[in-house]
């Protein structure tokens, strides 16, 4: 697989960044005192649009917005046993990068890594949090959490409860004005449903910024004339052109996917992921979503959940479904999710960051000769899953660039390298 590089013109437009080391979490003491001091206070209307306070927020997300748990059960905690320690061996591997050679430590450092795991065959040989998060906190996953929408959705269609080539609207009529009229759950999975709706992080005009105010990321403007809950917004988007032709990325698909699936089955996405996924992998922690004003979870972009109990469930993945003694999800679910999509349709996307790949059911396939695939989020999240070499990855960062686009570059050479020198 070719691997990305920046062109010139891409080099002199990369943004300027602080220093990874002049924004430390462990020393930049925000929120301590009482109360903190004013120029050290992180709050609900500032969290993302200050950096580096969405260091810390990252992590306390509950406390700044309403949330509904994911419960861990009243079950024993699922081992994961660790191997031989190889972190000074993996910091200090050396690969190509899209700007020249670097190791793996300057790469974590390089995407403002707030804490990372690496699994070979099941077992720990990495584990390092950072910038002194620590290790029991539940860190903001963004678009993570649609791959959780999206096992849950393939798991529902394998049972029969949803059918992958009804209309959207079959199960939403609410829908019927909206931009996915015509448009079937299975374009909707794969994203290539199309839609007036725009999802540019860098630009204040786009609609990504009237979602995040639908769905309460930051608050309304006192005289904001725009919808304030998902439930009214979605049916405001209107439509584009043909359903089915191309990948567009747009996190109010995963909105519409998280409704349906509420609809569906009558509950609440916490409970289906805690009762289906959670409780089953022996989470260590509880997990939970943030909410907008009316309790409905955010399902494209609001789970947060702990580092390990994400290579839990990461691992789970890795081995089609089974994990702590027992199957969570068919194994036929996860295999189809590994088959990937139209690798033609996903170039429309300008991607070119993620060369040969494809968007299936919420999750990211780079159909390498590994196999591997990707849950991805905003501002750096990623776990990485690469079934052949027998490896898992969990990075939760906070860069303060949204984009995947700004840390992918670097990311895919760091895997392949990683993944060659645990073989």
């Amino acid at each position: 697989m070719p691997r990305p590089t920046l062109t010139a013109t891409q080099a002199q437009a990369q943004p300027s960044l602080p220093p990874p080391e002049s924004v430390r979490l462990d020393q930049l003491r925000l929120m301590q005192g009482f109360p903190p001091p004013a120029d050290k206070q992180v709050t609900a209307a500032t969290f993302l649009t200050q950096y580096p306070q969405i260091r810390w927020a990252f992590h306390h997300m509950r406390e700044l917005l309403p949330t509904r748990a994911i419960p861990r059960g009243n079950g024993g905690v699922a081992e994961l046993p660790r191997d031989e320690d190889l972190s000074e061996a993996i910091g200090g591997m050396r690969f190509q990068g899209p700007e020249g050679e670097m190791t793996f430590a300057e790469y974590l450092n390089k995407t403002y890594a707030d804490a990372t795991i690496i699994l070979k065959d099941g077992k720990i040989v990495y584990e390092a949090y950072h910038e002194g998060m620590p290790d029991d906190h539940p860190h903001i996953m963004w678009s993570m959490t649609k791959s959780f929408a999206g096992i849950l959705a393939t798991q529902l269609i394998e049972e029969g409860v949803l059918n992958a080539g009804a209309q959207i609207t079959d199960y939403l009529p609410e829908l019927a004005e909206s931009g996915w009229k015509g448009a079937t759950l299975q374009q909707l999975l794969n994203m290539t449903a199309d839609i007036d709706y725009s999802e540019i992080y860098a630009n204040a005009e786009s609609d990504v910024v009237k979602y995040a105010l639908a769905a309460g990321m930051r608050p309304a403007p006192v005289d904001y004339a725009g919808h304030r809950d998902l439930y009214s917004y979605l049916p405001s988007i209107g439509p584009a052109d043909e359903h089915g032709r191309y990948f567009r990325y747009r996190t109010v698909h995963t909105e519409v996917l998280g409704w349906v699936l509420r609809r569906a089955t009558g509950k609440h996405m916490a409970e289906l992921i805690g009762e289906r996924i959670w409780r089953k992998i022996g989470a260590e922690h509880d997990a939970y979503m943030l909410l907008d004003r009316h309790g409905t979870e955010w399902a494209g972009a609001g789970m947060d959940a702990t580092l390990r109990d994400l290579a839990r469930f990461g691992e789970m993945m890795r081995l089609e479904g089974e994990f702590n003694g027992q199957r969570i999800i068919d194994q036929s679910v996860v295999r189809s999710i590994r088959e990937g999509a139209d690798r033609e349709a996903f170039k429309a996307s300008g991607r070119d960051y993620q060369p040969g790949y494809s968007y299936r059911n919420q999750w990211w396939i780079s159909h390498n000769d590994d196999g591997a695939y990707e849950a991805l989020g905003v501002h750096g999240q990623m776990l990485h899953v690469n079934p052949k070499a027998g490896l898992v990855v969990v990075r939760l960062s906070s860069h303060p660039v949204a984009t995947t686009g700004q840390t992918f570059p670097m990311t895919l050479p760091a895997l392949e390298a990683l993944a060659d020198m645990l073989r």
